[in-house]
């Protein structure tokens, strides 16, 4: 997560660098730009929410970029479960049976995706997230 639009001028050409090498599509990247408050009550974004994520899948355009980007930038504060579930879902497709997270952030962010990842651990006996934060 970064909090504003400016963290992200640099960075997203190093990690379409990393995706451009990723062959076997083991990397997953989610970016959430949370200075944009994003609230589920409110019609407008959760319709303009729907088609920046259908603008980047039809051709990855993403709109807070303002270019293309095999990842797309998020806005608002994500929902670890909801990440979490997706992540576990993609690598379950790709035969993975466990995945690391590896997260640079704020402490309570850590705590959040710590518990949603051990939770989604300990509800599916077949699959296991491995959490570890870093911080620079």
């Amino acid at each position: 997560t970064v909090r504003d639009q400016n963290a992200l001028k640099w960075f997203p050409s190093i990690l379409d660098d990393i995706y451009d090498a990723d062959t076997s599509h083991i990397f997953q990247i989610r970016h959430f730009l949370t200075s944009a408050k994003y609230d589920d009550r409110d019609i407008g974004q959760i319709l303009l929410k729907y088609a920046v994520r259908a603008q980047h899948k039809h051709n990855d355009m993403d709109l807070v970029l303002g270019r293309q980007a095999h990842h797309m930038i998020e806005t608002g504060r994500p929902d670890w479960d909801e990440e979490l579930t997706s992540v576990k879902e993609e690598a379950k497709e790709l035969g993975f049976k466990k995945c690391g997270i590896f997260l640079c952030g704020p402490l309570k962010m850590a705590e959040a995706v710590d518990e949603a990842s051990l939770k989604l651990s300990q509800q599916d006996s077949d699959f296991h997230f491995y959490f570890s934060k870093e911080t620079f």
